[in-house]
Order: C-alpha cells, then sequence, then structure tokens
C-alpha cells in the first residue's frame, strides 16, 4: 500500500489488500470496494488524483442525475455511507499505518475465529481417532489366538434379560461338530 497516495487507484488497492492483510473485515472491505466502483467512476480528473478533494454528497447528487435515477435512493445512500467510511479509514490508515484500525465495529473477529478454529480442530481429531477404531464403546473379545470380535454399543444399564438375548443371538451363529451340543 503506497503511502500518501490520495488516489482512487490507491483506494482501491487500500480496500483490497486491507482484507489481504486482515486489518479489516474481508466482507466489510468488499462491500466498501464495490460502493467505490460504483461511484467513484464519476470523478473529475482532480477527484481522481487527490479523493480529498471529494464531496461524496455531492457526488451522489451528481450521479443521481447522470443516471435518471436508475440507481435506486436507497442504494445511492448505503454506497454513500460505505464509501464515506472507506475515505475515513484510508487517510486515517495513510497518516498512521503502523496504529491503524479500522472505524466501527468492522474489524475481523480474530479472537472469535481462532477459537472456532480450534474447536474444529478438536472436532476433526475426534472424529479421527474414532474412525481408526478407538471408539469408547467398543469391546474386544478375544475367543482365541488370532480371532477377536468386537462388541459395541452395549448400554451402561444393561439387564439380564438383554444380556440373555444377545447369548442367544451368538449362540445361533454356533456350528456344531458331528452331534455334539454345549448342554
Amino acid at each position: 500500500m503506497a503511502s500518501q497516495n490520495y488516489s482512487k487507484e490507491g483506494l482501491l488497492n487500500f480496500l483490497k489488500e486491507s482484507a489481504v492483510s486482515g486489518i479489516m473485515n474481508p466482507g466489510v472491505a468488499r462491500s466498501r470496494k464495490t460502493a467505490a466502483e460504483k461511484l467513484l467512476g464519476h470523478l473529475t480528473a482532480e477527484e481522481r488524483i487527490n479523493l480529498r478533494q471529494l464531496d461524496v454528497d455531492e457526488l451522489c447528487s451528481r450521479i443521481h442525475k447522470l443516471e435518471d435515477s436508475s440507481i435506486r435512493e436507497e442504494a445511492i445512500n448505503l454506497y454513500n455511507a460505505r464509501l464515506k467510511s472507506a475515505l475515513d479509514d484510508y487517510f486515517n490508515y495513510l497518516k498512521s499505518p503502523e496504529t491503524f484500525t479500522s472505524t466501527g465495529s468492522n474489524l475481523a473477529p480474530v479472537k472469535q475465529v481462532q477459537k472456532r478454529d480450534q474447536e474444529e480442530q478438536k472436532a476433526l481429531e475426534s472424529i479421527a481417532l474414532h474412525h481408526a477404531g478407538t471408539q469408547d464403546d467398543i469391546i474386544p473379545i478375544p475367543l482365541r489366538e488370532g480371532l477377536i470380535v468386537y462388541l459395541q454399543g452395549l448400554p451402561l444399564n444393561l439387564t439380564q434379560a438383554e444380556a440373555n438375548k444377545i447369548v442367544n443371538v451368538v449362540k445361533a451363529y454356533v456350528q456344531y461338530e458331528d452331534g455334539a451340543s454345549d448342554e
């Protein structure tokens, strides 16, 4: 961002770079840049070079007359407010880039984003661990050498009747050898 450049291009570059560098909320920077692009196309040569000479209200009046009311008044008013905020921030940045903070509540919520990122990271780690087979509710049951059966989803308050149902299902898989049975 060039210092002491009060031109239209300087403002547009500032809005672009401030979103990328994080000194301004990207959504706010984008909306201000859109407003600036819509309005600053109607600048005089002097205003284009030195935005300090620009009267935003007068510019909006000019545009409203030129466009013959093709832009709604609400849109012009919104662009007006956004351009004024963009210019305030730009001029403040040029005065003191090292101590600059954006006006209003337009700063990127860095701490909130960092907290959300940490929570998302923990959730992703939890999902990865569960998919890796380390779930808490899986009970390994070694039956014989090289054979482990896993039981999952047992409730903590398992009743004797429910346990018997599970045993009966498992017994249904038993293959007896030549008439032998376990009973």
